[in-house]
């Protein structure tokens, strides 16, 4: 059993490290560890929380996005930055369906891998 699921689940896990934010850590790296660690949670579970970079599951696209909230009809409503055109835009996408969590590896290239265009 994981930490998370010893605290009671995603919920609860995040509520009490949301506390541990609020007072000093005990140890360096505490909130790092503890932010991801609920990222890896949420990866394997396909929860979404703002802030969350994802990207598009159809291989359309290539550029991250990152998760401005969640709509109470089940979709995602998300912030894009093309660098290579310079422009923004929101976009919004069925949740699940056509995005998944970016990587590390996504991330620190700043796009999808793995995308042919």
């Amino acid at each position: 059993m994981n930490l998370i699921e010893q605290l009671g689940g995603y919920e609860r896990a995040k509520h009490e490290f949301e506390m541990i934010k609020e007072m000093k850590p005990i140890y360096p790296g505490e909130i790092e560890t503890n932010n991801r660690l609920l990222l890896e949670y949420r990866r394997q579970h396909n929860i979404f929380e703002s802030g969350d970079l994802v990207v598009d599951t159809t291989g359309f696209y290539d550029w991250l996005c990152r998760v401005e909230y969640l709509s109470t009809d089940g979709l995602v409503v998300m912030y894009r930055h093309d660098q290579r055109k310079g422009d923004t835009a929101f976009t919004t996408r069925p949740l699940i369906e056509t995005v998944r969590h970016a990587t590390d590896a996504e991330i620190k290239a700043g796009k999808r891998l793995g995308v042919m265009k």
